[in-house]
């Protein structure tokens, strides 16, 4: 693992990126109604993470195995050779890489295979998103880039976010903060919102279940407090992880020596752990690592009013 995400080299041309979907009509990732355009690309390895098929950069296949006829159409249309048929029977090579051509997608009859990831000019992704300019104009909505990570496409997400900003469209992206701070600076200055995911206070910690150390994560969120656009600071509340009486109370002390006079930080949001990302995993064959239990998001609640910070869970206002 590198000691620091430096930017994906995905694209030829700077204003290409890729991403995994866009998810329209979003309601809890900033203000209003809201388009979020997946980015791909991860230099984190968050055991508990949703998105698995955001880590990497590039297509990749989710094949439901279940409903596999062995048909073996999908390997006479693979350019790539990822799709294998031998004695009958389908198996994925998924040391090939995925050439995003979605031949096999179109050619299953049953329906068993879905090819994640595009690689799209940001025009291209501007041109879908603004189909819903109405509702983003009458709900006072937008966009966000979420991710994967949006600092390793830096490029991309800027010239998106401009174009975006320059028809008076509220933007916003939704950062880990792992990348060097020229890339954080590249988005962060080009848009409205800053969602910024916070997870553990201590470095060791850190490191153990996301992969990198937190210390460039608190650095640049120490530099984007020190500016003029709006931070809401999210935690997501992790079983076992970071929901322990004194884990909780460690991240709010830190938020509270981060923040205090700092207008820029406008609150923290709670995100309950789930687990509706869990069979991704299953489809892209990957092992989930995290477990089933409950999120103890009281834990954190109990330090809103001891810390004076002002606290969602859900999109509620608590504290």
């Amino acid at each position: 693992m590198r000691s620091s995400a430096e930017p994906l080299n995905v694209a030829s041309e700077p204003a290409s990126g890729w991403i995994t979907h866009i998810q329209r009509f979003s309601l809890h990732d900033g203000p209003g109604i809201r388009s979020v355009v997946f980015l791909k690309g991860c230099q984190m390895r968050c055991r508990w993470c949703a998105n698995p098929e955001g880590l990497n950069s590039g297509s990749e296949i989710f094949w439901h195995a279940e409903r596999c006829l062995h048909c073996g159409k999908c390997a006479l249309h693979c350019p790539a050779g990822v799709h294998r048929w031998v004695d009958g029977v389908h198996t994925l090579d998924r040391s090939r890489q995925c050439q995003g051509c979605r031949r096999c997608e179109e050619s299953c009859p049953a329906g068993a295979l879905n090819v994640t990831g595009e690689k799209l000019t940001s025009e291209a992704v501007f041109n879908r998103v603004m189909a819903d300019e109405t509702w983003f104009r009458q709900s006072g909505g937008g966009i966000t880039l979420s991710g994967g990570e949006v600092c390793t496409q830096p490029e991309f997400a800027r010239q998106l976010m401009q174009k975006i900003s320059a028809e008076d469209i509220h933007t916003a992206i939704e950062t880990a903060g792992y990348a060097p701070w020229r890339a954080v600076k590249q988005i962060a200055s080009v848009c409205d919102l800053i969602l910024f995911d916070l997870k553990s206070a201590d470095d060791e910690q850190h490191k153990r279940y996301t992969g990198v150390s937190n210390k460039i994560i608190l650095r640049n969120l120490e530099r984007l407090l020190q500016g003029d656009r709006q931070i809401v600071i999210r935690i997501p509340v992790i079983p076992d992880f970071n929901d322990s009486p004194e884990q909780a109370e460690k991240l709010f002390m830190l938020i509270h020596s981060l923040t205090w006079h700092r207008p820029a930080f406008k609150f923290i949001e709670l995100l309950p752990y789930h687990r509706f990302g869990t069979g991704k995993y299953a489809l892209l064959n990957k092992a989930y690592e995290w477990n089933d239990s409950a999120a103890q998001v009281e834990n954190f609640l109990q330090h809103t009013h001891k810390y004076n910070l002002p606290v969602r869970v859900s999109g509620v206002m608590v504290g």
